[in-house]
């Protein structure tokens, strides 16, 4: 329609298609921000799945070079053997034939655990103690046969120092995947260097230094050599103590605290011909009488 001055009346409609033309604008910016919303929690989301699949690979890598970089060469294989063989030499010369069927076990016992390590304990723990059992049958046998003139000391030395043997290859049966992750027997060629050893080892990132085996010798050295010295002490007191049961029982608890450490020196020579290799020696027996349980002293383990 034509106005009276003679202009086109487009006032009402040109605030209408303005308005509807603002109101798409703001539909338009507002689906934009939301799509930019959308695109931002995304890519917050792919961020957080990329760090978490880089922690995941970090991990990863972190345990293979932690586990998987070393394995034990023939020079190590050696070197094991030498620091057992004195040990080896007695048993096979106090147990003769019957020590072939012994060792022969003590041998399998980590590949067993490694290969039955996925399955269940209803497995696992059957066959653990079929082992045990197995071990422990051919040791007795031999020490009722062959140490018949052997005094209770010998006797008690040789059956203390297989049963830690035997108890430390037969643990992994029982833990399965869980616990030879921990100590990072992770193939067959680790399984057959830990069973060389008298107590559990760890295989580590690190190689384990001179200096720590020289401390472990210190320690255990000291708490043998405290033993000597309170056996002389004791000769002169021995009277004067018994009158008190309670300094009897004390003293008797002082001195098979430190004569245990006598079983640490089979690992403590294992450990002298593995210093500078990624290997670590679990010593069976720690400062029993420092402890404030059995339950903490096992929980803590032993590291000298």
């Amino acid at each position: 329609s034509i106005s009276r001055r003679g202009q086109p009346r487009w006032g009402i409609a040109m605030v209408v298609s303005e308005s509807t033309e603002q109101a798409s604008n703001c539909s338009a910016g507002d689906s934009n921000q939301n799509n930019q919303m959308v695109m931002m929690i995304n890519n917050n989301d792919d961020e957080e799945e990329q760090l978490y699949t880089s922690i995941e690979e970090q991990d990863e890598r972190r345990y293979q070079h932690q586990h998987k970089e070393w394995n034990p060469d023939a020079i190590a294989y050696v070197r094991a053997a030498i620091a057992m063989s004195p040990f080896m030499s007695y048993l096979c010369y106090k147990m003769q034939l019957v020590a072939i069927p012994y060792l022969a076990l003590q041998m399998l016992s980590i590949p067993l655990a490694l290969k039955l390590r996925d399955h269940s304990g209803c497995i696992r723990w059957p066959s653990a103690f079929v082992f045990v059992a197995l071990l422990g049958g051919i040791k007795t046998s031999s020490v009722l046969m062959k140490f018949g003139n052997d005094n209770v000391a010998v006797k008690g030395m040789f059956y203390a120092f297989t049963a830690f043997w035997e108890c430390s290859n037969a643990v992994h049966i029982f833990g399965g995947r869980d616990s030879m992750d921990r100590f990072g027997i992770i193939n067959y060629q680790r399984a057959f260097f830990a069973a060389l050893c008298p107590a559990q080892i760890k295989f580590t990132a690190q190689v384990f230094p001179r200096d720590r085996w020289v401390r472990a010798l210190l320690h255990i050295g000291g708490y043998v050599a405290t033993f000597a010295a309170l056996r002389l002490v004791l000769r002169y007191v021995a009277e004067t103590i018994e009158m008190y049961a309670v300094l009897e029982a004390e003293a008797i608890v002082i001195c098979i605290s430190c004569l245990v450490h006598i079983w640490n020196f089979p690992p403590l020579l294992y450990q002298m011909f593995m210093t500078g290799y990624r290997v670590q020696v679990i010593y069976p027996f720690g400062s029993i009488y420092l402890s404030t349980s059995l339950v903490s002293f096992g929980q803590n383990g032993v590291d000298l």
